[in-house]
């Protein structure tokens, strides 16, 4: 079965943060396995930013993450296969796509039972080494085990 995840091209930052207000934040309510994921407009900075390098005081905007924002909406409708894991250490939940190279973290809101985008990254040039540098953090989870971590 052939399936698509559209990547989105725009002129600047700007137009990139208001494409994710008007999906995510303002758009329709999306959800991981029947559990509310909630976004917010503050952490477009988070999401789409990499991290600052010893030069710098803060990280900058990523062009190459925001064009794939539409990959979290694939993701979270599961249109395209994804494993669901937990990273203990932290407490957060990863998606990982293989297919689309990427994984999303997402915050327990506790005492919610919601789930909070934190943050989304692609393995770039040196896939395999990512994706598993990423995975060894985590364990699998079930749909149970998640539903009880989140109440």
């Amino acid at each position: 079965m052939r399936k698509s995840v559209e990547l989105i091209i725009l002129d600047s930052e700007e137009e990139y943060r208001q494409e994710y207000i008007n999906i995510f934040v303002k758009g329709e309510p999306y959800l991981l396995r029947n559990i509310p994921v909630v976004f917010d407009e503050k952490s477009f900075g988070h999401i789409f930013f990499e991290p600052a390098d010893e030069s710098e005081k803060k990280g900058k905007f990523s062009v190459r993450r925001a064009k794939k924002m539409h990959f979290i909406k694939a993701m979270l409708r599961e249109e395209i296969e994804v494993e669901i894991t937990h990273e203990i250490d932290r407490g957060t939940i990863a998606v990982f796509c293989v297919d689309l190279d990427c994984v999303m973290y997402l915050r327990n809101r506790v005492g919610t039972g919601k789930l909070q985008i934190g943050s989304f990254f692609d393995f770039g040039r040196d896939h395999t080494k990512m994706y598993e540098k990423q995975r060894r953090k985590c364990v699998p989870i079930t749909d149970a085990e998640l539903r009880e971590l989140i109440k």
